[in-house]
Order: C-alpha cells, then sequence, then structure tokens
C-alpha cells in the first residue's frame, strides 16, 4: 500500500493555534511542565523512558523531553488521541541566571545568539523526514517561572528557590495525533559552533 503520508500532513503549521494557543504560548507550557519534576525523575536526565509519563497533565497534549546534552534512547506509551510537542533543540535563559542583564531585550537577545548558532538540525518520524525545519523555530514569550529545590534548574541557574522570568527560543515539532501503533522519532541538532550535541531517540507505541 502506498504511504501517503508526508510531514505536512503529520504537523501542526507554525502559524497554527493547536487546541487554542500558539505555538509560541506551548513552548511556555512544556517549559513549566518540565521545570515542575524533581530532578531526580526528571524526563530530560532520563536515558530510557521510564519517567516520561510524569505530570502528563494536558488532556490535549503528551510532552517529550530532549535532553541536557548528549543522546538518550527512550521508549514510552502515550495515549490514543494525544497531540506530541518536543525540542529538536532549545535555549532558555532567565533572569537568574546573569544578575548582569537588566532587561527582556537583553535576556531575548541572549536565547536568541545561542539558537542562531544551531547546526546539523534532523528530524524524522518513521520513514518520513522533515527537511524545512526553518520554519519551526519558535521563541517564547517572556514568562514568570518557579526554580524549586530539586528542581532540574536547581543549582544550574541558582542555589536556592527563586521566581525569576524566563524565555525560550529554539525549534520544536509539534505532531498531530499519531495512529494508533508503533511510532519512531529522531532529532538531532548542535550547539556552540557543533560542540555540543543533542539527540534523541523515542520508541513510542500508541494505544
Amino acid at each position: 500500500m502506498k504511504n501517503n503520508r508526508t510531514s505536512s500532513s503529520l504537523l501542526f503549521p507554525s502559524d497554527s493555534k493547536p487546541y487554542g494557543l500558539t505555538l509560541s504560548q506551548w513552548t511556555v507550557k512544556w517549559w513549566r511542565w518540565l521545570l515542575s519534576i524533581p530532578k531526580d525523575k526528571n524526563p530530560a536526565l532520563d536515558i530510557s523512558g521510564t519517567n516520561l509519563s510524569d505530570s502528563q497533565n494536558d488532556p490535549n497534549v503528551w510532552f517529550l523531553a530532549g535532553t541536557l546534552g548528549g543522546a538518550a534512547n527512550r521508549t514510552c506509551k502515550i495515549p490514543f488521541g494525544k497531540a506530541i510537542l518536543m525540542p529538536i533543540i532549545n535555549y532558555r535563559y532567565s533572569f537568574a541566571d546573569e544578575p548582569a542583564i537588566n532587561t527582556e531585550e537583553e535576556l531575548i537577545l541572549k536565547c536568541k545568539s545561542e539558537i542562531d548558532d544551531i547546526k546539523n538540525l534532523s528530524f524524522q518520524i518513521d520513514d518520513i523526514f522533515v527537511t524545512d525545519l526553518s520554519s519551526y523555530r519558535i521563541c517564547s514569550p517572556l514568562f514568570d517561572v518557579h526554580l524549586a529545590e530539586n528542581n532540574i534548574e536547581n543549582n544550574i541557574l541558582c542555589d536556592n528557590p527563586v521566581y525569576t522570568k524566563m524565555v525560550s527560543d529554539g525549534y520544536w515539532i509539534f505532531l498531530k495525533p499519531l495512529k494508533i501503533g508503533s511510532h519512531r522519532l529522531i532529532s538531532s541538532g548542535s550547539c556552540r559552533s557543533g560542540k555540543i550535541m543533542i539527540a534523541t531517540r523515542y520508541d513510542l507505541f500508541v494505544q
């Protein structure tokens, strides 16, 4: 049987509003999900996929994490009917990172400069390669975040819990709900002029 699937039929367009929110607004929800999970259970540090179902409370969207550096091969089950939001590679910056930064504009430019240097982007779902990833670069609005104790950001941004403002920039994939059965997502990219590689492989079972 001929496979009529294309990347455009599988992904939400970058200018769309899935479930009433822009993709930029969805990236804020993704970050708040990730930062709400304690470090010892955080999906970004999970190599195998054991903790991927933690805090998946959105009725429409399932969040998948990248890594903090390096590669991970993960396996998980996803409920049928859920869209999937995941980064290929992204970066976040907050006022807690650098006290010398005082304005929102400086914060946004810091994120932009990091993502401007991204190389070697790729994304594949099953046998389909997404060829034009440039249109999937998404910058978030500035948003409030609580960096709490035992949080993935603890000891990275600050030594103590703190409320701060954050902004994110990066390349994202927002998949429409997949058919029941097995699927494979493979993504990669490098930052710092190719010095740091981020790569994930997800073996998913939609049920």
